[in-house]
């Protein structure tokens, strides 16, 4: 049983033997006060670092699932299905902030959302969705707290709160070209200095590529209804994103990690010098 934590479940126990410290070694003082002292810190030092290499993403997979277990089989089913795909979301994990406030605009059930604050806990995550559902469910799960939050409104027309970096996931191809445009801008401009902006959606440029994504997107909104639209879809090409993000004076960087589908990862950032200088 984990601390704080209420579940049994398996699990496992890391050991790391540290260097022999012998009985003539002063550098952490000279009587036991002292000792007791520097090495009670030395030990909280090197068990925060084992900490940071052992608790990535993955490690968090199973209290993410138990949050989900008793909300419906298909759900759970859904869920297992997407952190496999999404490889833990430890892409995301890597390119965003170790803290600092993030918003996950199009959070859906929040699966990213908490995955993402599990990893690090001074993340602060607000997630945004249109769907009142998705956002009950995700407000409903018992490792939520005080630094994690979901919100209900109209994504196409949010005024944009400052943060220190936001996440646009396959949420753009839902909205009205001209929505798209004015959401993207409306993010980089809340971007504090030194913020990250991440936007993943296919790519309509890449045509082969693209029949899948559309094909995957057909079956989870008109065959199983996990995503709610009311109309057609407006895929962006990433010539798009990438004009949109040079007009406001930004970086943006492409990571592709799919070969399958058209899906790209779009890292829009403050030029370096631009954010050194405020």
């Amino acid at each position: 049983m984990s601390k704080g934590d209420f579940l049994l479940k398996d699990g496992f126990i890391s050991i790391k033997f540290l260097p022999r410290i012998g009985p003539q070694n002063m550098s952490y003082g000279l009587d036991y006060t002292e000792r007791s002292k520097y090495l009670g810190q030395y030990f909280r030092k090197q068990y925060a670092l084992l900490k940071e290499t052992l608790e990535t993403p993955r490690y968090f997979r199973e209290k993410l699932i138990y949050n989900y277990i008793y909300k419906g089989p298909v759900l759970e089913w859904y869920l297992r299905v997407k952190i496999r795909k999404e490889g833990d979301y430890q892409a995301f994990h890597e390119l965003l902030p170790q803290r600092g406030r993030i918003l996950d605009i199009g959070c859906g059930y929040g699966f990213m959302s908490y995955m993402l604050q599990f990893a690090a806990s001074e993340r602060e995550i607000i997630g945004f969705d249109h769907d009142e559902e998705k956002i009950a469910v995700a407000n409903h799960c018992f490792s939520r707290n005080p630094r994690i939050h979901f919100v209900t409104c109209d994504i196409g027309q949010m005024q944009v709160v400052s943060a220190d970096a936001m996440i646009l996931c396959d949420v753009l191809h839902y909205l009205e070209p001209g929505e798209q445009e004015t959401l993207v801008q409306r993010c980089i401009q809340a971007l504090r200095p030194g913020g990250v902006l991440i936007i993943r959606d296919g790519d309509c440029d890449l045509k082969k590529r693209h029949r899948v994504t559309r094909m995957t997107e057909f079956f989870s909104t008109r065959l199983f209804s996990f995503n709610k639209t009311s109309g057609r879809l407006h895929y962006l090409s990433g010539k798009t994103i990438r004009d949109l993000a040079q007009g406001q004076n930004m970086d943006c960087r492409i990571l592709d990690k799919s070969s399958r589908t058209s899906n790209l990862i779009f890292i829009i950032s403050h030029p370096v010098k631009s954010y050194e200088k405020v």
